[in-house]
């Protein structure tokens, strides 16, 4: 009988050890999640922002200027884009290959060039 008694200690004390009260039971059993902060999407302030880039393409049809600009701050990142001008006239005399100043309106999320000028 005592025999009995001490191998019934032995597997009471052996399954005790998974039960859910053990550290490593629980360590076994949590999963640690992290939540990535959500950003807000960026959004410009309406108005008038200087750009500075080279002309990539022209589309006179279109009134459209393609330019590898640098960051035009408080709008966007150095990219290559296309943008729409104001006036087409804006285009006469330009090439690609040009280097540029230009001014981008920004206005509820409409973005057109309305000031282009070749620089040296």
């Amino acid at each position: 009988m005592r025999n009995t008694f001490i191998i019934f200690a032995i597997v009471v004390a052996t399954l005790c050890g998974a039960c859910s009260n053990s550290p490593k039971a629980t360590e076994d059993r949590t999963t640690v999640t992290t939540q990535t902060p959500v950003k807000t999407p960026f959004v410009p302030k309406n108005g008038d922002y200087p750009g500075k880039g080279t002309i990539t393409k022209i589309n006179n049809e279109l009134g459209s200027v393609e330019l590898k600009h640098e960051e035009i701050k408080d709008v966007m990142p150095a990219m290559q884009m296309e943008f729409f001008v104001s006036d087409k006239s804006l285009l006469k005399g330009l090439n690609v290959g040009d280097n540029a100043d230009f001014i981008l309106r920004y206005n509820n999320g409409q973005e057109t060039i309305i000031s282009l000028s070749k620089t040296k």
